[in-house]
């Protein structure tokens, strides 16, 4: 690959820098911290939260977006895969599995609710497992 000679002037506060013989890959950005030299880097995209610590990045030369372990995704709209919706597709599996409605609201207000909640789907997973075990069809 032949190296590209590139000459970018910029004004700041009366002064010329001028970048001359840059030989930089394509998409690369030159970086300088002011005292330690420059060099060049890929541009790849970091999103960090108010302490500073890594939550989301979009690699350099990548076609994907990667959500940091203990970051969390809070979607206010819909999210469509491959042209499917997936709340749609969500309630669809719900109601084919026979998974009762929750109701957060209803749950936090009566603790209660979700306690039994639970309780009925523990015990109607015991009930699957029996008739699993002795063969019946679930």
């Amino acid at each position: 690959m032949a190296n590209t000679w590139n000459t970018v002037n910029q004004t700041y506060s009366n002064t010329t820098y001028t970048v001359a013989g840059a030989t930089g890959s394509s998409g690369q950005f030159l970086t300088t911290s002011g005292s330690n030299g420059t060099g060049w880097v890929n541009a790849s995209t970091n999103f960090t939260n108010s302490n500073g610590k890594s939550i989301m990045s979009m690699p350099y030369g990548e076609n994907k977006v990667v959500l940091e372990k203990d970051a969390a995704l809070e979607v206010k709209g819909k999210v469509v895969i491959n042209g499917f919706d997936l709340e749609e597709r969500l309630k669809t599996i719900e109601r084919v599995l026979m998974i009762p409605e929750r109701d957060a609201t209803m749950e936090a207000k009566y603790p209660s609710l979700k306690k039994k909640f639970d309780e009925y789907i523990n015990t109607l997973e015991k009930y699957k497992t029996f008739e699993r075990i002795r063969g019946e069809d679930v």
